[in-house]
């Protein structure tokens, strides 16, 4: 009946006991010889004997002056003042959770290592990325300034010393349209002569009338470019208009390219350009792409080019008049006129890069002196033409 009662409380000890591990999860040592028995008291049965100095694995300690423990020779009870802290257990378990807490604090100091590398390489990337951009931003306002420059030393390069020759060559024309006027007006004086009468007074004689026949002399007549062209008609064009003098042409647009040809004009005169395309070969002839007035003081934007190499042939002059000869309307500047055809090329091919592709653009600065020329001694190229030539292109 004991064994029974025995078994019966080893059970119900065994589950209190499972039921309190995690409660008293530790380790003890025997300061004597024990004695493991079958229950909470010195009259159960012994099971073992525990030398004294011997690790146990305290289960519970809830049985009064009792506890459970495990041994290798099986759970049981123990009295509970017998039972010791064992130091080099306990300072390996304090050493355990030392180790456990510097790992997880090294753990995360790593952590938070990785973050700020992680944030301090975003960052990096992120200063590169905009380095890099401001970079191409300054690269291209680089190359738009060169091109500007460029242009504008283009521009600079035709107006120079044709412009005086033209004018002088102008000159020249009128002159000598002056001097066949007065050989004409000589011509006819020839026929015809005038009776000149003269008296003279003298010590109180009476003079003697006498005729003499001289010959006339006519005075020269001023022939100006104005009394030229006085017969023609006089137009008036905005700026960005054709004159009717090309009122057959159509101009040619590429509007996918979005380029432009700047053109500033100066107080000091009005000029028509004519953007003229190259011919890529001798079999081919130039063409002319745009025809546009512009009137002094005012910009004009020439937009949408198709790809080629351009010049310009350029009118200055106040003025513009117009007629139409052999059936062909003809319009001229009357007024400081000057006609060049520009020497610069104008590259309006698109060039591909790594950022995409590169579409040219290109600016120009007209005027004329206020004395109507481009104030530049005379040189030996011959870019200036004549006014029929201007409207031949």
């Amino acid at each position: 009946m004991k064994s029974i009662f025995t078994f019966i409380l080893l059970l119900v000890m065994t589950s209190t006991t499972f039921a309190q591990i995690s409660k008293m999860d530790r380790y003890l040592m025997a300061t004597a010889k024990l004695e493991l028995r079958t229950g909470p008291g010195a009259n159960f049965d012994i099971i073992a004997e525990i030398p004294q100095g011997t690790q146990v694995y305290v289960i519970s300690s809830g049985y009064g002056d009792w506890s459970t423990v495990q041994h290798k020779n099986g759970n049981g009870f123990v009295q509970t003042q017998l039972l010791a802290q064992d130091s080099s257990i306990a300072e390996a378990e304090r050493a355990a959770k030392a180790a456990e807490a510097r790992k997880n604090a090294a753990r995360m100091a790593a952590e938070e290592a990785i973050k700020a590398a992680e944030a301090a390489k975003i960052a990096a990337a992120e200063a590169a990325r905009k380095a890099i951009a401001n970079a191409e931003r300054q690269l291209r306002l680089a190359e738009a300034e060169a091109t500007a420059a460029a242009a504008e030393a283009a521009a600079a390069n035709q107006n120079k010393t044709a412009a005086e020759r033209r004018r002088l060559a102008e000159l020249a024309e009128t002159q000598k349209a002056l001097e066949e006027a007065n050989k004409r007006t000589l011509s006819n004086g020839k026929s015809g002569r005038t009776q000149i009468e003269s008296s003279t007074a003298s010590a109180g004689k009476s003079a003697n009338s006498s005729t003499a026949r001289n010959r006339a002399k006519a005075a020269p007549s001023k022939l100006t470019r104005e009394s030229k062209f006085a017969s023609w008609e006089k137009k008036t064009y905005r700026t960005g208009d054709t004159p009717k003098s090309f009122n057959k042409f159509k101009g040619k647009f590429e509007y996918k390219l979005d380029n432009y040809l700047k053109i500033e004009v100066g107080k000091n005169t009005d000029v028509v350009v004519k953007l003229v395309k190259m011919a890529e070969n001798t079999r081919d002839k130039d063409e002319t792409i745009r025809i546009v007035y512009i009137n002094s003081n005012q910009t004009q934007y020439i937009r949408n080019i198709p790809e080629g190499e351009y010049y310009c042939v350029i009118a200055y002059g106040k003025n513009w008049k117009e007629t139409k000869i052999s059936g062909k309307v003809k319009g001229v500047f009357t007024k400081n006129a000057l006609y060049e055809r520009g020497e610069d090329i104008l590259d309006y091919h698109t060039v591909k890069t790594e950022d995409g592709i590169n579409v040219p653009s290109f600016s120009l600065s007209l005027d004329l002196l206020p004395n109507g020329s481009l104030g530049y001694d005379a040189g030996t190229e011959a870019d200036d033409i004549s006014d029929d030539k201007f409207n031949d292109f």
